[in-house]
């Protein structure tokens, strides 16, 4: 990175200290610009000086001091190599490296907490989301701010070691920049936090095109600190090339982990310093409107105003004057250039009595809506304001917002419920959301091959290695669903209950959770940066452990949004094809993984392979999907999306051909048995299919005659070279094999992947013909299919290794259509507890955290990798529980047919098709006889008398149905019936 800048006119001296001195003061500079400009039209101009502008202070102060110490430290050598610095300014060096790293977390800390303070002052009274997550993320940032400033300073042991240049005793100390860089990732979704917190807001106020436009371009330059924030970790990145990552005693390397720190550092340092400028400025122009009022009002106002006369600055100001007080943002919200009263939610109290209105203190604070908006958008009469405030307008129950929803730039219709979207609707929101299926595709794709490469990188064993995939399903599987999917899922439910049914600001439904759960996800990518950095086993199994809690928080609602979206006939067409997108994702990021992220692992086993740079692809690649998220999660925000309530879903199952709440098998419900087996069968299919892909290569290499049968080496699936002589020079296709391990795991999942589109055609034409095989048939057909491709599996064994593939390949391929049916179909009949059964089921994911284990432990105690795969084929027999079923039991056959409750339904043809709901029943039918007092058989045409069920399985049985059908609330209670097992059993 030398240039003829880096060499210094009287020698051939590399030095980057110029260059890192100018960018440093340059920045400094424009920092202090802003800082004074915003003292000057907060303290003169408004005459008002709040906690934020004394704590923008205070991060202008440490700022300063820090790149005084960045320019002292050029002056004494840094830029330059070790052998380039005079021994006489080392120790200066030494001390100005050591408080830069102690005031940079300090800088950043306070100019965050100036903005989040703001944003405060911004949410009081209304914005309930904006306040609650603005003190969320300041509480990260300052806990996370102390606790690094900490480790800072305590870097080495004893704590002199890190600035005495001259200490000669025995050290311990951090890496310097080893810690920078494994704090990047506070910093990076901090930074994408503030920035993208207030957009919403901003855009939802009713503001000439121009104010809104400069307003929110205001807001957005903090993209410039984030972008600086990845720049300045490329950099770092760059730096500790040859850095260890871990706790060091070299003495040699004390202070920065590495020889030539002054000069490998020297850009990271000027970076980070950059970064605290250009936050510190970003921070400040968001508050100068009065400024820019009395010198360039042009750029707010348009030349006239609607009178034919632009206001003055005296004017402006006099109108401010009269308004300060009144500190609720909704007024500048509720107005637009034309005088028209938006409504905008308003929490109850928000501004006080009248006296406090009409007659504000002097030392009153002024609006934060008065730094964002114009005077004239704020001159409303108080009077006024106060009444319009009262004004409760709930978003999910007013009429006013019936027909449409104000989105702030764009007027957007409002869907109607997703139980009676049309077929073409249902096509354009499924597309939009199938972009998370892609998403999820993708990290699954990367996940075997990741783990594998990290075992590699690290020299981790194949437990460590299975315990990552174990992290990943049986841990953030387990609690994402129930913890966060269904809760967020069904938040708007409980906020229209009892005390919380006059709240204005319901936050749930699915578009809440897609942004909840692309929000967990980014941060568990983010999170493998600094534990690819440091090689850290914990930071790898957090990292899958959040990214699975993500992911199963969107699967809770993507996959049921799918099913519930349109006619019902079709909701196993729609899943299947959603999930057969994210098959394409798992091969295209498959691919790439094995073709351009880790080619070198495939190759001889050289030293300096297992570095921590060999995960540097991935590294970015996740880093690229974080920042996704935030664009995702900003665009789910804007993007209308149907929603349904649990009534609705509760109203849908009045037609189906028999009652859900019918007794079954123990004396259970209908849907019970039916919600109960599809749990199983998810977890028992998951459980199989990642056992199968985790030994997967040590299957194939099982049956060649120069690899182990059993043990260790052949549970590792790797391929072992200099058996017999014969050597392989890629152990990735060991001979015996026409293609590479890697070859024929992507060819598996390409199968799988095909036959989900097959699938979803089939399930398409079994819609509109009912003597094609239904659903429930092709799901028991798959799972047979299944069963004997694992058997097959363990009783062949060719004298061809690659003859074994051909039933490998089969069982990819069977089990492709098996979790989009399993979803689709233990949803039908749930009624209102529809939301719940998907987290149930997603949470059926969670399979793989123990059967992986004990296939292990089977081959490492002597038996076969092929005698494993007999606890695969039992799962297969015991999954096809829910196939037989749905077979043999006449009642379920009649909820989860969709053909045969179309033809079950009453006066069918004067009702649309696209009012169809779910479970293939209308949302607005007839409704049915009491199911407490009888239960009627549609094909028979009679009602036989339901019997109570006592003893020890009709207290099972309540206990049960009290567990699922827990804390419902009703949101139209004058209409709705509880199917409840209690009242059953009494």
């Amino acid at each position: 990175m030398e240039s003829d800048s880096d060499v210094e006119p009287g020698g051939p001296v590399a030095n980057r200290g110029p260059a890192v001195w100018a960018v440093t003061i340059a920045t400094l500079v424009l920092a202090s610009v802003f800082v004074f400009a915003r003292m000057i039209s907060r303290y003169f101009i408004v005459k008002r000086f709040t906690w934020d502008d004394r704590t923008i202070l205070l991060a202008w102060l440490i700022s300063f001091f820090l790149s005084f110490t960045i320019c002292l430290g050029v002056a004494n050598g840094l830029g330059k190599h070790d052998e380039d610095i005079p021994a006489s300014h080392i120790a200066t060096l030494r001390h100005c490296e050591y408080v830069f790293s102690i005031l940079y977390n300090p800088a950043l800390m306070a100019t965050k907490t100036s903005i989040l303070i703001f944003y405060l002052r911004l949410a009081r009274n209304t914005q309930m989301l904006l306040r609650f997550a603005s003190w969320l993320i300041l509480v990260i940032v300052n806990i996370a701010g102390i606790v690094l400033t900490f480790m800072n300073i305590f870097q080495c042991t004893p704590v002199q070691a890190a600035w005495n240049a001259n200490y000669t005793g025995a050290t311990r100390c951090i890496p310097l920049l080893t810690e920078f860089i494994c704090a990047a990732p506070v910093n990076i979704v901090t930074d994408l936090a503030i920035l993208a917190l207030p957009i919403p807001v901003l855009t939802g106020m009713r503001l000439p095109s121009r104010q809104k436009t400069i307003l929110v371009l205001t807001f957005t330059l903090g993209v410039f600190v984030a972008v600086v924030d990845v720049v300045r970790v490329y950099y770092l990145q760059q730096a500790i090339t040859d850095v260890p990552t871990g706790i060091t005693s070299d003495p040699s390397s004390r202070f920065g982990g590495q020889a030539d720190f002054a000069y490998n550092a020297s850009l990271a340092l000027m970076w980070s310093a950059v970064e605290v400028n250009v936050g510190t400025t970003c921070a400040c122009i968001p508050t100068l409107k009065p400024l820019v009022l009395r010198l360039l009002p042009a750029m707010l106002y348009k030349s006239k105003d609607n009178n034919g006369s632009r206001p003055s600055p005296s004017d402006t100001s006099d109108k401010s004057q009269n308004q300060r007080g009144s500190d609720n943002p909704s007024v500048g919200n509720n107005l637009n250039n034309s005088g028209v009263v938006k409504p905008e939610p308003v929490a109850h109290g928000a501004l006080g009595n009248d006296r406090q209105l009409a007659s504000p203190g002097p030392d009153a604070p002024m609006s934060a809506m008065e730094f964002l908006t114009t005077p004239d958008m704020t001159s409303l009469p108080l009077t006024y304001s106060a009444n319009r405030s009262r004004t409760t307008n709930t978003l999910s129950t007013d009429h006013s917002y019936e027909n449409g929803v104000y989105f702030g730039f764009v007027n957007m219709t409002k869907p109607k419920s997703m139980l009676r979207a049309s077929s073409r609707e249902s096509w354009k929101y499924c597309t939009i959301v199938a972009i998370l299926f892609f998403l999820w595709g993708i990290s699954y794709g990367l996940l075997n091959t990741l783990n594998n490469a990290i075992a590699a990188v690290d020299n981790m064993s194949t437990a460590q290695t299975i315990g990552l995939t174990s992290a990943y399903f049986g841990g953030g599987y387990f609690f994402g669903p129930l913890l966060v999917g269904e809760w967020i899922l069904r938040r708007d439910e409980h906020s229209r209950s009892k005390r919380h049914r006059q709240n204005d600001e319901n936050i749930g439904g699915y578009k809440a959770t897609f942004i909840t759960g692309l929000c967990i996800y980014g941060t568990g990518t983010i999170i493998f940066w600094p534990s690819a950095v440091t090689n850290s086993f914990g930071g790898f199994m957090l990292s899958n452990f959040v990214v699975g809690f993500g992911l199963s928080v969107l699967e809770v609602a993507a996959n049921s949004f799918m099913v519930l979206c349109g006619p019902s006939e079709y909701g196993e067409t729609r899943l299947m094809l959603a999930q057969a997108v994210q098959g394409v994702g798992s091969v295209l990021s498959g691919l790439l993984a094995q073709k351009v992220f880790f080619t070198s692992l495939s190759h001889a086993n050289t030293g300096d392979q297992s570095s921590s740079t060999t995960l540097i692809n991935v590294q970015w690649t996740y880093l690229g999907i974080t920042l996704l998220c935030v664009v995702l999660a900003l665009f789910f925000y804007y993007m209308p999306l149907p929603e349904v309530s649990d009534s609705e879903l509760e109203k849908s199952t009045e037609q189906l051909p028999v009652d859900p709440t019918k007794r079954s098998i123990g004396g259970l419900q209908l849907r019970t048995v039916s919600l109960i087996l599809a749990v199983m069968a998810q977890y028992l299919y998951v459980a199989g299919q990642e056992s199968n892909s985790t030994f997967f290569n040590s299957l194939l290499l099982s049956v060649l005659p120069s690899q182990p049968k059993s043990g260790m080496g052949a549970a590792s699936g790797a391929a072992v070279t200099g058996l017999s002589g014969l050597g392989a020079a890629d152990p990735d296709q060991p001979p015996g094999l026409a293609l590479s391990l890697s070859d024929y795991l992507t060819v598996g999942h390409t199968a799988f992947a095909v036959s989900r589109f097959a699938a979803a055609y089939l399930t398409y034409l079994a819609a509109k013909n009912p003597r094609l095989p239904q659903p429930r048939t092709v799901l028991s057909f798959c799972s047979f299919l299944c069963f004997l491709s694992a058997l097959l599996c363990v009783v062949i064994r060719p004298s061809n290794a690659n003859l074994l593939f051909i039933p490998a390949c089969l069982f990819f391929f069977a089990e492709g259509p098996i979790w989009p049916l399993i979803f689709a179909i233990g949803m039908r009949g749930q009624g209102r507890r529809t939301k719940r059964a998907a987290a149930f089921i997603t949470m059926g994911a969670s399979g793989p955290a123990f059967f992986p284990f004990v296939m292990y432990g089977i081959i490492i105690h002597g038996g076969t990798v092929q005698q494993a795969y007999i606890l695969i084929v039992a799962m297969q027999v015991v999954m096809m529980a829910l196939p037989l079923f749905l077979t043999h039991v006449k009642d379920a056959r009649l909820m989860v047919d969709p053909h045969l409750s179309r033809r079950g339904r009453r006066n069918e043809g004067e009702r649309p098709m696209n009012e169809v709901a779910s479970g293939g029943v209308l949302a607005d039918g007839e409704p049915r006889a009491d199911p407490t007092t009888i239960t009627t058989d549609f094909y028979r045409g009679d009602a036989v008398a339901e019997k109570p069920h006592r003893g020890f399985l009709g207290a099972v049985s309540k206990g049960l149905s009290a567990k699922l059908n827990g804390s419902r609330r009703k949101s139209s209670p004058a209409l709705e019936v509880e199917h409840s097992e209690g009242s059953l059993a009494a």
